[in-house]
Parts: C-alpha cells; sequence; structure tokens
C-alpha cells in the first residue's frame, strides 16, 4: 500500500467487486463529468480476472480512507502509443467525500508513485472545463494548463472540450526539493 496522510492507495482486491460494479452501472455514481456508458457486472469481473484492473497498458488503485473504508479511485494509463507519457484520473465515489481533499492527496501519492517507479518523464490529465473541483486538483498537484482540446470526450449525450494538464519530471522534481526544504 502507498500511505499519505490521510488516505492510502492499494490494488484492487475482490471484495472491492460489488462498488466498482455499482459504479460502472450507475450514471449518478459517476457525477456530471464522467461518461454515462454502463458496464457490465460481467465485464468487471472479467476485467478483475483478467489482471485486476493492473497492467502495462491500465491501472487501477483503490483510495482507502483512515479506517480503510474504500472511498474512491486513481488510474494510469498510456498517454499515447508512441510516448512513454502516462495519463492520470481520479475519482471519488460517494458526493458526500468529494471537496475534502481526498482526491487531491490521492493524485498527488499517484504521482509520486510512478516518477518514483517507472521511467516517464511526463504525466498528463483531463478535465472537462465546467469541473473545477478536479481542475483544482489538477493544479494543487502542480499540472501547468496546456490548452484545450475540443469535443474531445462525450458525457451524458453530448461532445464536450477537455482542458490538457501536463507535470514533466523536472517540475515535479523542482516540487519535491521546494517541499523538503519547508
Amino acid at each position: 500500500m502507498i500511505r499519505g496522510s490521510r488516505i492510502g492507495l492499494r490494488h484492487v482486491i475482490e471484495a472491492d467487486l460489488p462498488l466498482l460494479i455499482s459504479a460502472a452501472a450507475d450514471a449518478l455514481i459517476r457525477g456530471d463529468f464522467a461518461s454515462t456508458e454502463m458496464r457490465s457486472p460481467h465485464s468487471v469481473r472479467k476485467r478483475f480476472e483478467e489482471d485486476g484492473f493492473s497492467s502495462d497498458a491500465f491501472e487501477r488503485l483503490m483510495i482507502c480512507d483512515e479506517q480503510g473504508a474504500v472511498i474512491g479511485d486513481v488510474c494510469h494509463f498510456s498517454e499515447r502509443r508512441y510516448a512513454s507519457s502516462r495519463e492520470i484520473g481520479w475519482f471519488i465515489f460517494d458526493g458526500a467525500r468529494r471537496g475534502h481533499g481526498y482526491a487531491s492527496e490521492a493524485a498527488a501519492l499517484l504521482i509520486d508513485y510512478l516518477f518514483d517507479s517507472q521511467p516517464v518523464h511526463r504525466l498528463a490529465c483531463s478535465v472537462i472545463p465546467e469541473n473545477i473541483a478536479s481542475r483544482r486538483v489538477a493544479e494543487k498537484c502542480g499540472f501547468s494548463h496546456e490548452g484545450r482540446s475540443r469535443a474531445l470526450l462525450f458525457v451524458r449525450g453530448e461532445y464536450r472540450d477537455s482542458d490538457q494538464f501536463s507535470i514533466l519530471r523536472p517540475d515535479w522534481e523542482k516540487r519535491r526539493r521546494i517541499g523538503r526544504a519547508e
């Protein structure tokens, strides 16, 4: 487990499947900015049986609170086929737990983990412009806004723009040095 001050990140275990199945089948859980496409319980179980949601192409880690309860997830996946960069994402399942810094801490832990353990030079994330909370997570974690991709995402029956953010290894290293000096 990767531990932070209030949360931890761990791999998906079989006991997480009911929660992941609920989130995959219920657009209300996913909120206003995530895909409304439903996934079948079978597809979630099959993915878990194939690789436990952990492969070179895609890895999901569960966010656990101080008591060990799962409150969300983070993931990372190849940003582009031809590059060594990764894209990350985060999600807090319960709307009542959003806005309390859990996603920011989880994203920061994932960023540290990826730069510490993999030869990546760039991490990226995509945020729908109206998703102010996710934009703040990206900014708190040191991501820089690079621009906007028009009509990139299909959410709730319409194509949505996506703001693109990135953090490069030198940016992360500088933030880490400054953080240690404080």
